[in-house]
């Protein structure tokens, strides 16, 4: 009887301090999507706006901090909170993970970058004339003409248009000469951590 009292207390010993152990042990990846993940959680909850982002977000951030923060001290100090540069370098790393996890977070900036382009496009309409010199299928269909200068402009189809079909039904082919109709809108760029412009086409004619 008193072997198996001992072996238990042994083995919730074990869980106990294992589970410690364990929480102290995440790479510096692991750390980054753990805090992600609670961030996204936290921020998922709230009503971001542009006033409130930044502190909204920060809030988050330190909840995260906080629930692994022995693994924080250990890659990138105990004085991380009052370590500007230390901070910078987690919010980057957390936050390109985001980008990711929970895009709707971002969605506010999205929607002033969709309001600004749409009212650029009614004052001025951009076009490019050129050759498809290049087509893909991802999670967006993208593709690239060639002006007769020897000019790139890479395309992104995000939404249905008369001539859409073009590029839903592969009608379109690598080398066909076009005008293309098109907006610029940034959009956050997860893997580099920042938003990019990108030319987001509305309107497509084959020659």
């Amino acid at each position: 009887m008193h072997k198996i009292y001992n072996m238990k207390k042994l083995l919730l010993l074990f869980v106990i301090f294992g589970n410690v152990a364990f929480a102290q042990k995440l790479t510096k990846d692991e750390l980054s999507e753990k805090l992600a993940e609670k961030a996204c959680a936290c921020a998922e909850k709230q009503e971001i706006t542009k006033e409130n982002f930044e502190l909204t977000i920060g809030i988050c951030l330190l909840e995260g901090i906080n629930a692994f923060e022995k693994d924080v001290e250990k890659h990138y100090g105990k004085d991380i909170i009052t370590n500007s540069e230390k901070m910078e370098e987690l919010g980057y790393e957390v936050g390109k993970r985001m980008g990711l996890k929970c895009p709707t977070v971002f969605q506010f900036m999205i929607d002033e970058e969709s309001a600004g382009g749409e009212e650029d496009f009614e004052t001025e309409e951009l076009s490019v004339s050129g050759k498809v010199s290049e087509i893909k299928s991802d999670q967006f269909i993208s593709f690239v003409v060639k002006e007769d200068s020897g000019k790139n402009n890479p395309f992104i189809l995000l939404s249905n248009f008369d001539n859409s079909y073009l590029l839903t039904d592969k009608v379109l082919k690598v080398s066909d000469a076009v005008d293309v109709f098109y907006y610029e809108l940034e959009l956050f760029d997860a893997k580099l951590g920042k938003f990019v412009s990108y030319k987001i086409v509305t309107d497509i004619i084959k020659k």
